[in-house]
């Protein structure tokens, strides 16, 4: 939240103490129609204003609106990110995934998952990770996900660590397996106001998806005051600094909006996940968005390649399709990384092309990112240069407000407010070491945003992705798919993380799969081969 420790150090809200801390900050008008309120009315606003650190919530609004004013965020010439290295380098790739699943058998590796949204845009009120997108399985995103993360720690069991050899096979035969300790990959969930409960509720009834329910932490988003851009009332205290004004709701409710992605910042210091990871000898951060249907979570060749090279911070990149691809892009300003949102990127530099004719300013980001467990603490310090430092983004919106007597809640009919949101790529303009891994539209991005039937970033596209990729991997592995080409074909992720495993290419090795099925871990997948003879899975 917008807000103190939620870790029980609060105490019971004090009318007296809050009404002297919100006067002093110029903000008495949020008591202006308390003699309207009933003795639970009183009690909700009580706690709402006891949620709100008030020294950040101000300074973020001024220094905000202060860099939004002055055009701080577009100031000085920009340079494309050319992205380090390429995540089919057949010279790297081996080394690098090898290290991931090194960090992961150590202990070393977290996993932070994004899933705050609900699925409005998709038709659905559930949160975005429930949501089916047509598979033949009928899995959801939350379950694709949490299963792939589940077979990450399956390969980190099975790794061979004697011999610390770079070109030691990371898929190794079945034989030669030497499974000593269970690996445990903690995933932290984060979740809004609004997706919790339900997230939470779902996991707990699917039994995490198999993953062990004590590695995996649920924790809230937080949330900001809205604003108007009217001046509060002076202060009353020694600072005559003028900020804006809080909007209230109703009279007893503040208006507020989530705090952006960004925010997942503050909110894993606030609930305990960064000392939580500090404590299990985490050392490397993967962090992803829940609406990536492609997404190989806990993604082992770009940890390993962060964690080779020893950046602080990194991202997985895909190239542009095309110059107006509403993405944003990873850039360089005065040296900083910042990330340009389509909206905002100059016409002449969206078209800009290299001498070889490719765009220059290509490096999309689809937040895939890594954190070393040092700079995350960096970015999550609320005292911290980050967090004192950091401007959110400014959007005026029209925020319902209550009326002048405080009887009703209205709509304006122009804008009336600002709503503050972070973005989780703003803290790379606070990192000296970011690394870049480019990655493969189809391999690594499969975004799920928009109804069935758009044809853009929508179920329908998704699971085309996701069935060409899992076609592409049996056809590798000397398999071959039959039926009808519009049906979708897919393979499990207890089956095959990436389609290298080498028990995965003997079971497919001269076997036909009909579309419109899932190959699975148990004797289902027989029934759908063709030719499968007495092999067993």
């Amino acid at each position: 939240v917008a807000a103190r420790s939620p870790r029980g150090t609060m105490s019971v809200p004090d009318e007296t103490s809050l009404r002297a801390a919100f006067d002093a900050a110029g903000q008495s008008h949020v008591f202006k129609h308390w003699d309207k309120c009933s003795l639970d009315e009183r009690a909700s606003l009580l706690q709402q204003l006891s949620e709100i650190d008030l020294d950040f919530v101000t300074s973020v609004f001024t220094r905000s609106m202060r860099d939004h004013t002055n055009g701080v965020s577009s100031k000085g010439a920009i340079e494309p990110v050319v992205p380090d290295a390429d995540a089919s380098d057949s010279d790297n790739a081996g080394k690098w995934h090898r290290a991931g699943l090194t960090a992961a058998k150590n202990g070393e590796l977290a996993v932070v998952l994004l899933a705050g949204g609900q699925g409005t845009r998709l038709g659905s009120s559930a949160p975005k990770g429930m949501y089916d997108i047509g598979l033949p399985s009928g899995r959801t995103l939350f379950q694709l996900q949490c299963e792939r993360l589940l077979k990450l720690t399956k390969m980190a069991e099975e790794l061979v660590v004697e011999g610390d050899d770079d070109d030691q096979d990371t898929n190794p035969e079945p034989g030669n397996l030497e499974p000593k300790v269970k690996v445990t990959v903690p995933l932290y969930v984060m979740t809004s106001p609004f997706t919790h409960r339900e997230t939470k509720h779902y996991f707990e009834s699917h039994d995490f998806f198999g993953l062990p329910k004590e590695s995996v932490a649920f924790f809230q988003q937080g949330w900001l005051p809205c604003f108007s851009e009217e001046p509060g009332e002076e202060p009353s205290g020694d600072d005559k600094t003028k900020t804006g004004k809080i909007l209230m709701k109703s009279k007893h409710e503040i208006a507020t909006a989530p705090d952006g992605n960004g925010g997942v910042y503050k909110a894993l210091e606030l609930n305990g996940c960064i000392d939580d990871m500090t404590k299990k000898g985490v050392k490397h951060v993967y962090a992803y968005c829940v609406d990536n249907a492609a997404v190989q979570v806990g993604d082992p060749t770009f940890v390993g390649f962060c964690a080779l090279n020893g950046f602080q911070a990194g991202a997985k990149v895909i190239k542009k399709a095309y110059p107006d691809e509403p993405v944003g892009v990873f850039t360089r300003r005065d040296g900083k990384v910042h990330v340009v949102e389509y909206s905002e990127m100059p016409d002449d530099l969206n078209t800009a092309v290299d001498e070889s004719g490719n765009l220059k300013f290509d490096a999309a980001n689809v937040v895939l990112h890594y954190y070393s467990l040092a700079f995350l603490k960096k970015c999550c310090d609320l005292r911290g240069e980050v967090q004192s430092e950091l401007a959110y983004h400014v959007a005026r919106k029209q925020i319902p407000s209550v009326s002048d007597d405080g009887v009703a809640t209205e709509t304006p009919q122009e804008n009336n407010g600002v709503k503050l949101e972070a973005f989780i790529f703003d803290v790379y303009a606070f990192c000296d070491s970011v690394g870049f891994l480019n990655g493969t539209r189809g391999i690594d991005f499969a975004p799920v945003k928009n109804k069935e039937g758009t044809g853009k970033d929508s179920p329908d596209t998704a699971r085309q992705i996701l069935s060409t990729l899992h076609r592409k991997w049996i056809e590798n592995a000397s398999g071959a798919v039959s039926g009808d080409e519009t049906s979708p074909i897919e393979v499990a992720p207890a089956v095959s993380f990436d389609g290298n495993e080498v028990a995965f290419k003997e079971f497919v090795n001269g076997k036909s799969f009909a579309t419109g099925s899932c190959l699975e871990t148990n004797s289902w997948v027989l029934s759908k081969a063709v030719g499968a003879g007495s092999r067993k899975r």
